[in-house]
C-alpha cells in the first residue's frame, strides 16, 4: 500500500496572485494552439501563475500543478460561457510538429477542469500533470515577455497570438521577422479552407487592427518569397506608437535640413503661434541658429506626440531651450502707451501665413508650398 501511494504524484497548490507582466517559453509561443479567445485567457492567466512560480523556483519536477483562476479575471456575470469554455478546454491541445525532421508531440495541457469555492471565490480549478509544466515553465535564456492587461483585453484569437509573437521578438529587440506561410497559419490554428486572401483578412487583417488600437504596436507585412503565384513566406514589421512618433521627428528633421534660412524663419514664426511665447523670446530664438534647431525639434516632439502628458506646452518649450530665465529686456525710451512694448517683437507681423492648429513641420512646410 506504501509503494502504491508513493507513486501518486504530488500535487503544487498555486495560490492566485495577478501579476502584471507574463513569461512563457518561446516554444510554447511558437506552438500550435487550438484554443478560442476565452479559453485562451485561461490559459493566459495560468501562464501568468506558472511563469512567475518558475522564476522563484517553487516549481517540482515531479509534482503536478493545481491552479485556481477566479471567475470574475474572466467575466463579470456570464458565468455559463466560462463552464462551456472549460467544457471545451480539457479536450484541447497544444501541438509541437517539424516538418523538416519528422519530429511532434501533441500535448493536453489540462486534464482536469473543474468549478470550485476557494476562499469565498468562485473558480476554476485546472490540474496540469508534471510531465507537461516544462513545456510552459522552461524559461532559460529564450522566453516571450508581454503586459498580461494587454493581452487580456484583446478579443480576437489571432490578435492574441499575433501579440505572443510581436512580444518574443520585441524582447531580442527585433522588429522585423519573417516566417513560412505555411509554419504561420500552423501556429494561428487557421482552417484549411482558409485560403491565402482568406489568411490575410479574417487572420492578419483582423490581428493588425486590434493590436494598433489595443496595444499601440503597428504590424504591416509584405510577401518576401513566393512559389510561383503562391506566396510562401510573409516578412513583418513592427512599430509602437512610439517608434512612429520618432521617425515622424526624424522625416520633420529632414525637412528642416533641406530648408533654405528664410524658409526656416517662415515656418518657425508659424509654428510659434502654437505657444503664449513673449515677443521678446521669439526674437532670441530667431535670432540663434542653434535655439531654432533645438524649437524645430521640440516643436516636432511635442506635436508627434513624443513628449506626452506634457500640461503646459509653452512651459516646456522654454524649459527646453534653456530660455526660462531669460529677462525681457528694457525699452531704451519710454512708452508712448501703457502697452508693454518689452513684450513685442522686433517683427510684429512675422510672415504672413495661414493660421490653424497645431501641425508637424512637414505639414507647415507643405502648406507653405501649397500657398506659393
Amino acid at each position: 500500500m506504501n509503494q502504491i501511494l508513493s507513486e501518486i504524484p504530488k500535487i503544487t497548490n498555486s495560490v492566485f496572485n495577478k501579476h502584471p507582466t507574463n513569461y512563457q517559453s518561446n516554444l510554447f509561443t511558437e506552438s500550435r494552439h487550438e484554443f478560442t479567445e476565452l479559453e485562451k485567457k485561461i490559459v493566459v492567466l495560468v501562464v501568468n501563475q506558472i511563469g512567475h512560480m518558475a522564476v522563484k523556483g517553487e516549481l517540482k519536477s515531479d509534482s503536478n500543478v493545481k491552479f485556481h483562476i477566479p471567475y470574475t479575471e474572466l467575466t463579470k456575470d456570464r458565468y455559463n460561457l466560462i463552464a462551456d469554455a472549460a467544457d471545451t478546454l480539457q479536450q484541447k491541445r497544444l501541438m509541437y510538429r517539424n516538418d523538416k525532421t519528422n519530429d511532434f508531440h501533441y500535448i493536453t495541457p489540462f486534464p482536469s477542469v473543474k468549478s470550485a469555492m476557494v476562499d469565498g471565490r468562485k473558480v476554476i480549478t485546472l490540474i496540469m500533470f508534471a510531465e507537461v509544466v516544462p513545456h510552459f515553465a522552461e524559461l532559460g535564456q529564450r522566453y516571450t515577455k508581454y503586459d498580461i492587461d494587454v493581452m487580456l483585453s484583446l478579443s480576437s484569437v489571432y490578435a492574441q497570438r499575433m501579440f505572443e509573437i510581436v512580444s518574443m521578438f520585441h524582447n531580442r529587440g527585433q522588429h522585423q521577422f519573417t516566417y513560412p506561410v505555411t509554419e504561420l497559419r500552423m501556429m494561428l490554428n487557421c482552417p484549411e479552407t482558409y485560403r491565402f486572401n482568406d489568411f490575410c483578412s479574417n487572420a492578419l487583417v483582423v490581428a493588425q487592427r486590434e493590436l494598433r488600437k489595443k496595444a499601440d504596436i503597428n504590424l504591416e507585412w509584405q510577401a518576401t518569397k513566393k512559389e510561383g503565384k503562391k506566396v510562401s513566406e510573409l516578412t513583418f514589421y513592427v512599430k509602437t506608437a512610439k517608434q512612429l512618433a520618432i521617425d515622424a521627428v526624424k522625416q520633420d528633421q529632414s525637412v528642416v535640413n533641406n530648408m533654405s534660412i528664410n524658409e526656416a524663419y517662415t515656418t518657425a514664426w508659424q509654428l510659434m503661434k502654437n505657444y503664449k511665447l513673449k515677443g521678446f523670446q521669439k526674437d532670441h530664438i530667431l535670432s540663434d541658429h542653434g535655439l531654432l534647431d533645438t524649437f524645430f525639434r521640440v516643436d516636432s516632439e511635442l506635436a508627434n506626440g513624443v513628449r506626452q502628458n506634457v500640461k503646459n506646452p509653452t512651459a516646456y518649450l522654454v524649459k527646453s531651450l534653456g530660455i526660462d530665465q531669460l529677462k525681457d529686456p528694457k525699452p531704451r525710451t519710454k512708452p508712448a502707451s501703457k502697452t508693454a512694448q518689452s513684450t513685442l517683437s522686433l517683427f510684429p507681423q512675422g510672415p504672413t501665413l495661414r493660421s490653424g492648429s497645431a501641425k508637424s513641420i512637414g505639414a507647415i512646410f507643405g502648406d507653405m508650398i501649397m500657398n506659393e
